[in-house]
This record gives C-alpha cells, sequence and structure tokens, in this order.
C-alpha cells in the first residue's frame, strides 16, 4: 500500500498506527497516541519492564518508511527495532506480544 499523493507521512503513519491498534485493543492491550506513536501497555504483565511501574510493560510503537524495504511503511519499536511491514499487522501483533507479552 502506497500513500495517496494527497496524504502526508504524517497522515499515513497515523492511519496505520490506528489499524494497530484496533488488532491491540480486541488483545487486551492499553493504548494511547502521541505525537508520532502509539503508546501500547500491557498492564497485566509479569515481565521485566524498565518502561514503567512493576506488572507494566510498555512501548511506544511508530510507523514510518523503512529505507531497506523501497520505503515501504513499517512499524517500529521505541528502540528503532523495526516489527513487521505496515501491512502484516498479524505479525506487528505477535512481535508486540513476545516482547511486552500477552495480557491476561
Amino acid at each position: 500500500m502506497t500513500a495517496p499523493e494527497h496524504e502526508s507521512p504524517a497522515v499515513e503513519s497515523y492511519v496505520r498506527l490506528k489499524a494497530l491498534e484496533m488488532h491491540l485493543k480486541a488483545h487486551g492491550f492499553v493504548t494511547h497516541h502521541v505525537a508520532g506513536g502509539l503508546v501500547v501497555r500491557n498492564t497485566t504483565s509479569t515481565a521485566r519492564s524498565c518502561c514503567g511501574p512493576k506488572g507494566v510493560s510498555a512501548d511506544t510503537i511508530t510507523c514510518r518508511p523503512h529505507e531497506d524495504d523501497e520505503s515501504r511503511y513499517w512499524f517500529f519499536t521505541s528502540w528503532q527495532q523495526p516489527i513487521a511491514e505496515s501491512e502484516r499487522i498479524t505479525d506487528a501483533l505477535v512481535t508486540i506480544k513476545g516482547y511486552l507479552g500477552a495480557p491476561d
């Protein structure tokens, strides 16, 4: 999916993050938007976290063109690691569950 010519990269990123957000919420994650990203929290995590209070795992997901993949839009972690191409929502969800844990 390429961005229509009339849509800015910020709008395109927001739309793709909204799609990911719907899937994350359906799987029990708590989310909210911040400038340029989507904060994702697993409030029932038993994983060790440096991102919040005990029992909470969180990350801020961004979406932008990936230079190493012909500038296709990808989701990235807050530490700039690629998660999955934005067209592959299920892959992104599986990866996020892998490092934030699956909510109870």
